[in-house]
């Protein structure tokens, strides 16, 4: 695909990631879905064959050859989530009040029991304790073990659906985090060549290690995804930070794992301690839910999609949404609209989003006082867009956490690098197969031909392997 063709600029510079599942897997929801502004498009690897996934990365291709918009894949390793079986019907209701087991034996669900995945389950619990099921809708109360098998009262009802999750707080489970089935699915997106991978339940800096290790002995090297849903991934934060390539604020299991009413501030921390080092962050879990069933949401999810924009998150995600949901065209136009109105007003957020201006320090990289220089430029004149000619979009994502009012154009050879960058606010990569002669040139054509206006553009560059000597340097370009 020529992404140096004439795209039309979206309206917003908040980056929309959808989960694709059954309402959403056929090419024609899929070209709309990519007009409508996906750039990044999930595949949950806990739901679904390898066979099935297959053919939803050659649709989600073609789709956006059809469009003439590239797009990003982004493939969800399972992790070592503990989950219940089968159940019929799916899903099935429960009641407050009613008795529901839970065993380790392989059985069919019903109304009255389901089986689970983790076989120590009866020695882990003790009456009394509480069990969450489908990311904390129902609640249960241990009430007695026999055997291999848990005995419980439904405290909170709700619905449960086959193969969804089940969440023991405060439990030490000293699980597998990367596990043999995600060796195999680490594999399987090694060979159809997806661009980004997101590592589930995280606890330390290590379980990133790993997949790094294994993902190298296949010659893969995807941009690689901190899911953030456990207390210990919290208290290791920075740690992880340092060995991810970015980081998922995943509000399901981490809902479950720490009270409710600290998610908020923990969001918080985590976008801002993401945006201190330049790691593309995503907000992501019941975004926008009732749109499963209602063409509309409701106010307090259009002011959830908004405050997250306002916190400094890069991407926000559909789940269920987009996947299963009746809707799912539908819920990204509605993320659009709501991304293009929150940003009007993220100057005025800016102090809160990075902090105090510190005199930088002797530590401090040459990308990010390149990075601190052309938003002070930018503070003072008006540009067309910033130009980043990059290898690896360090510099680009260093730009991209200033929240500039202006695009970050960044053109790369690297077709990874391209697709790792549509994780990150405000920046159109560009996917070129040479280096322009002039960069003068280029600027003023690609500017000339989406339709920006201004007489100045900033062309920001550094070393690279074809100048490995070159200075960081920030230049003026006159485009008129």
């Amino acid at each position: 695909m020529d992404e140096t063709a004439i795209q039309a600029l979206p309206t917003h510079r908040t980056r929309i990631v959808a989960t694709i599942g059954p309402a959403s897997q056929d090419v024609s929801v899929l070209e709309r879905m990519i007009q409508a502004g996906m750039d990044v498009a999930r595949l949950n690897f806990s739901h679904g064959t390898p066979e099935n996934h297959a053919t939803l990365i050659q649709s989600i291709r073609q789709a956006s050859r059809n469009v003439g918009r590239p797009i990003a894949i982004l493939a969800d390793l399972p992790g070592p989530k503990i989950r219940i079986g089968e159940v019929e019907p799916s899903p099935l209701t429960l009641q407050a009040g009613q008795e529901f087991f839970l065993t380790t034996r392989p059985i069919q669900g019903n109304a009255t029991g389901v089986s689970v995945s983790l076989k120590t389950l009866p020695q882990l619990v003790r009456p009394g304790d509480p069990v969450f099921l489908n990311d904390g809708e129902v609640e249960l109360r241990v009430e007695r073990i026999e055997g291999d098998t848990v005995y419980c009262r439904v405290q909170v009802g709700g619905e449960i659906a086959s193969r969804k999750g089940l969440n023991l707080p405060g439990a030490d489970l000293d699980l597998q985090v990367f596990t043999p089935e995600d060796r195999q699915w680490l594999a399987f997106a090694a060979e159809h060549r997806v661009e980004l991978v997101s590592m589930s339940f995280v606890g330390r800096a290590e379980d990133l290690h790993e997949v790094r290790a294994a993902a190298e002995q296949l010659g893969y090297v995807p941009f690689l995804i901190a899911k953030i849903e456990r207390r210990m991934a919290v208290e290791r934060l920075d740690e992880i930070l340092e060995a991810a390539d970015g980081v998922m604020v995943a509000r399901g299991d981490l809902g479950v794992e720490v009270p409710l009413e600290e998610v908020p501030l923990i969001q918080k921390r985590i976008v801002q301690h993401a945006l201190a080092r330049s790691r593309p962050v995503i907000t992501a879990t019941q975004m926008l839910e009732s749109m499963r069933t209602n063409r509309r949401p409701t106010r307090a999810e259009v002011t959830d999609v908004a405050n997250a924009i306002w916190d400094g998150t890069d991407a926000v995600m559909l789940s269920a949404e987009s996947a299963a949901g009746r809707f799912p065209v539908e819920s990204i136009q509605t993320m659009a609209r709501i991304a293009a109105a929150a940003e009007k007003r993220r100057p005025e957020t800016r102090a809160f989003l990075l902090g105090p201006r510190v005199e930088p320090k002797k530590d401090v990289s040459l990308s990010d006082l390149i990075a601190w220089s052309v938003d002070a430029a930018l503070e003072r004149t008006e540009c067309a867009a910033v130009i980043v000619p990059t290898a690896s979009g360090a510099t680009a994502r260093a730009l991209s956490r200033f929240r500039l009012p202006v695009w970050i154009v960044a053109v790369t050879r690297d077709p990874l690098t391209a697709a790792a960058l549509r994780l990150s606010y405000g920046v159109i990569p560009v996917k070129v197969d040479q280096w322009p002669e002039s960069w003068d040139s280029w600027a003023r054509d690609w500017i000339r031909r989406h339709g920006l206006s201004g007489d100045l553009a900033l062309l920001v560059q550094g070393p690279s392997p074809r100048h490995p000597t070159r200075n960081h340097s920030l230049e003026y370009l006159r485009l008129r």
